[in-house]
């Protein structure tokens, strides 16, 4: 099946038509991007995430009808994920169940290099704490935006076809939201 191209018709005939082993094929194979976007969404909060995720695999199986196949299918399938992580995540700030910062795992720590000291290491665990903090801070779209095209490489292209705006917005909102960040940044005193 294509990346980046439209979806050949007999694949959308037959995930339309409800072929429960072709849509668990491409549901694995694409499981893990959607685990990584709804995990920076959930802000580190692995459990929430993985609801997010099923709830994403979810509502993709009930909408496969609204899946026109001019996107790829993992476009499509991220679109679903960020536009429902952020619908979920501001209905639970609204009701107080989410705190952000909460749930972060520095399971994702790196073991320092040999010639490393740890002043090091605390720098980098300091400005990467402040990345998250700037990442936070950005209007729903930012992140939505940044995060597809940091953490998963997209191209603007297929960030485009996730968020549902063109690869031109697309682009400027990246750009708007990397301003925002090294605004940021600048005010804590971190180079950017």
């Amino acid at each position: 099946m294509p990346a980046l191209a439209s979806v050949e018709p007999e694949l959308l005939e037959r995930i339309h038509a409800g072929d429960r082993e072709l849509f668990s094929s491409l549901i694995q194979q694409h499981s893990r991007s959607v685990f990584f976007v709804a995990l920076r969404f959930a802000k580190g909060d692995e459990a929430l995430a993985r609801d997010l995720v099923q709830k994403t695999f979810m509502k993709a199986w009930s909408a496969r009808q609204s899946f026109r196949g001019e996107a790829s299918f993992k476009s499509w399938l991220l679109r679903i994920c960020s536009n429902l992580s952020i619908n979920e995540l501001q209905r639970a700030w609204r009701r107080q169940e989410f705190v952000p910062g909460e749930g972060l795992s520095e399971n994702f720590e790196r073991l320092a290099s040999p010639g490393e000291s740890s002043f090091d290491q605390l720098a980098e665990r300091e400005a990467r704490s402040y990345l998250r903090e700037a990442i936070d801070l950005l209007s729903p779209r930012q992140r939505q935006v940044a995060l597809l095209r940091i953490y998963e490489d997209l191209s603007f292209h297929e960030v485009g076809e996730a968020c549902g705006i063109s690869a031109n917005n697309a682009k400027v909102t990246y750009h708007h939201a990397v301003r925002n960040i090294r605004k940021f940044l600048s005010e804590k005193g971190l180079a950017a």
